[in-house]
C-alpha cells in the first residue's frame, strides 16, 4: 500500500521558516507529499469568546488561562481535524519540529490498513506504560499498545481516521485546555479509540526548543505542585508497584 492511502498534514506557521525548511526537506527525502494547515496565529484576549475559548473553565481547572500562543495552537490542530474528518482517509498530523523516517512511514502504511480498529494512534509522546491488554502488531518493529499511564504529551505527530477527527472536532467546538491535554492528558473522558505506536515511531528535530509555548505556560502557572524524591528506595518501589497495576489493569478507550 502506497503513501496515498493516507493524508498527512502539517502545522507550522508561516514565520516559523526554519520549521517550514525542516518539513520541506524531510518530506521530499521520504518521497511523501504533504499539505500545510491553515494556522492561527496567537489569540488576543478579547477574541477568546469568539474562538470557542472557555477562559473561566481554564482557571477553574487549571489555575491560569491559557496564553495567546497556546490559543492558536488548539485552533490549528482543529483546523486540522476538519480537515481530517472530511476526508476518506487516515490522516497524520505533524507538527513542524516532527521527524520521521523510512520507519514511520511503514507504520503510517501499516495503520492505513486497518483503520477500524484504532481512531488515533501516537507516534510521538512524552511517555508511554504499555497496557498488556489489546495490543496489536504494526511491523516487525513496531506494536500499537493501550496507554497505561493516565497521561501523556506532545502532539508532534499522530494519526486520525475520520471518525476519530470527527469525534475531536465535535469536542472542541468549545475549549479549556491546551490542545496535548485536551487530546491526551488525561482531563477529560472521549468516546475515542486511542493508541500509542510502540515503540515510538517519530522523534522530535534540533528545532523543537524553539517553541514559545512553554515559556507561555510557565509565565501563567501559579499552582506549585509538590517535588518527590523518585531515588529515594520505598519511592522507587512505591513507583515499580504502581506501574505493574497500571499495565494489568484493564485500560481506558482513550486518554
Amino acid at each position: 500500500m502506497g503513501q496515498d492511502a493516507f493524508n498527512v498534514l502539517a502545522i507550522a506557521m508561516p514565520t516559523e521558516v526554519a520549521r517550514h525548511q525542516h518539513l520541506s526537506e524531510m518530506m521530499s527525502k521520504l518521497g511523501v507529499p504533504y499539505s500545510l494547515v491553515e494556522t492561527s496565529p496567537p489569540v488576543a484576549s478579547e477574541h477568546w469568546l469568539k474562538v470557542g475559548y472557555d477562559q473561566e473553565r481554564s482557571l477553574a481547572i487549571l489555575g491560569r488561562d491559557l496564553s495567546p500562543a497556546e490559543v492558536g495552537c488548539f485552533l490549528s490542530h482543529r483546523n486540522a481535524w476538519k480537515a481530517a474528518a472530511e476526508s476518506d482517509k487516515p490522516t497524520l498530523i505533524l507538527e513542524g519540529d516532527a521527524l520521521l523516517d523510512t520507519d514511520s512511514v511503514a507504520v503510517c502504511r501499516a495503520l492505513a490498513e486497518t483503520p477500524n480498529s484504532w481512531e488515533l494512534a501516537m507516534l510521538y509522546y512524552s511517555k508511554c506504560l504499555p497496557s498488556v491488554w489489546h495490543q496489536q502488531q504494526l511491523t516487525g518493529a513496531h506494536r500499537l499498545v493501550k496507554f497505561a499511564n493516565r497521561r501523556t504529551y506532545c502532539l508532534a505527530a499522530y494519526m486520525l481516521n475520520p471518525a476519530g477527527a470527527a469525534k475531536l472536532l465535535a469536542l472542541s467546538k468549545n475549549f479549556y485546555l491546551p490542545a496535548d491535554d485536551f487530546v491526551c492528558g488525561g482531563w477529560i473522558r472521549k468516546d475515542l479509540n486511542m493508541f500509542a505506536v510502540s515503540p515510538r515511531a517519530a522523534g522530535l528535530c534540533e528545532h523543537a526548543h524553539q517553541s514559545t509555548l512553554e515559556a507561555g505556560r510557565i509565565k501563567r502557572k501559579q499552582r506549585k505542585h509538590k517535588q518527590k524524591n523518585n531515588k529515594k528506595l520505598s519511592r522507587r518501589i512505591e513507583l515499580y508497584l504502581r506501574g505493574l497495576y497500571q499495565r494489568y489493569r484493564p485500560p481506558r478507550k482513550s486518554l
